[in-house]
């Protein structure tokens, strides 16, 4: 039975997406992997940088530290290959399964309008960061449309395309179906990703400087630019097949996997339970284990 507030009432229980021992925590379980995935892949990225964090790196010899920064190499260059490259299909593989569970996150909400403009003033508040830390030449470019506001206006148009097909309950249910296998149709005609790689001079497909003329193609996935960047295209796309899932998975709102819910699932849960805190977090934590370990290890911070 789908939630009914006035039951609720007299019940006196609690939603589901309320109640914390009534969550599908195999939803938070996916969510807490992906965004740890994406933790681990920022590590990477500070540990193929040292010389960003230690003056004296090529100076202090250790063996640890050599052979993490030869494999964070390894693994960050391996983005530029979209055959076998490890880093280019497994970042892929976690932002499909975290825009896919956001998408799934739309179908158990009642007011995605909500969430996505709350969504939305979180990801203005990390634009402002950004360019205060670009400014500060901590940061490069700063950030005009990253995964934050991919998602903010995904949401925002899912909620939209929901109130527009309320009048039928197929074109409600399979809507979100066709219009996601549309947008990633566009996407991969266009290769959006594509943005993000080299070409044979060595030279990154985006803008290095914004470009006003831009603006709308760094939305839409036809430009990029920033130190994070998420066009809508093929994006949005996974956002709408993960609504279609939730809806034809979940219509009760129940866990499909009760019996395998366990303690051993709390570091994962509790993850994806607070994935904005932990986007907003990750990178200083990281920043300062690094420096706090190199310090140990006889390193020289750079500022």
């Amino acid at each position: 039975m789908l939630y009914n507030s006035r039951m609720e009432k007299i019940a006196g229980t609690k939603p589901l997406f309320r109640d914390k021992k009534r969550r599908v925590w195999e939803i938070d379980f996916l969510r807490g992997f992906a965004v740890l995935a994406m933790c681990f892949d920022h590590f990477m990225y500070d540990c193929s940088h040292p010389r960003d964090f230690f003056s004296n790196f090529s100076e202090v010899t250790n063996a640890f530290a050599e052979k993490l920064y030869t494999f964070a190499s390894w693994y960050w260059k391996s983005s530029n290959d979209y055959v076998t490259g490890f880093r280019f299909w497994g970042h892929a593989v976690f932002i499909f399964l975290f825009l896919f569970l956001v998408g799934t996150s739309c179908a158990f909400s009642r007011d995605n309008a909500k969430r996505g403009a709350q969504i939305g003033v979180a990801a203005f508040v990390f634009t402002g960061i950004t360019f205060v830390l670009k400014v500060m030449g901590i940061m490069t470019y700063g950030v005009v449309f990253g995964i934050l506001h991919c998602i903010a206006l995904s949401v925002l148009i899912c909620a939209a395309v929901d109130s527009l097909t309320k009048f039928n309950k197929y074109v409600n249910k399979y809507a979100p179906l066709v219009i996601g296998v549309v947008i990633l149709a566009f996407g991969i005609y266009f290769k959006s990703w594509e943005q993000l790689l080299y070409d044979g001079s060595g030279h990154r497909l985006f803008d290095y400087e914004f470009v006003d003329e831009h603006f709308l193609g760094y939305i839409f996935g036809t430009h990029a630019f920033g130190d994070d960047w998420f066009g809508l295209f093929p994006y949005l796309g996974f956002v709408f097949l993960g609504i279609y899932w939730g809806r034809a998975a979940y219509p009760t709102r129940q866990s499909l996997l009760p019996r395998l819910n366990g303690k051993w699932n709390k570091p994962f849960t509790f993850v994806g339970r607070h994935a904005l805190l932990t986007y907003f977090i990750h990178q200083v934590v990281i920043a300062g284990l690094i420096m706090l370990v190199g310090l140990c290890l006889g390193y020289s911070l750079t500022i």
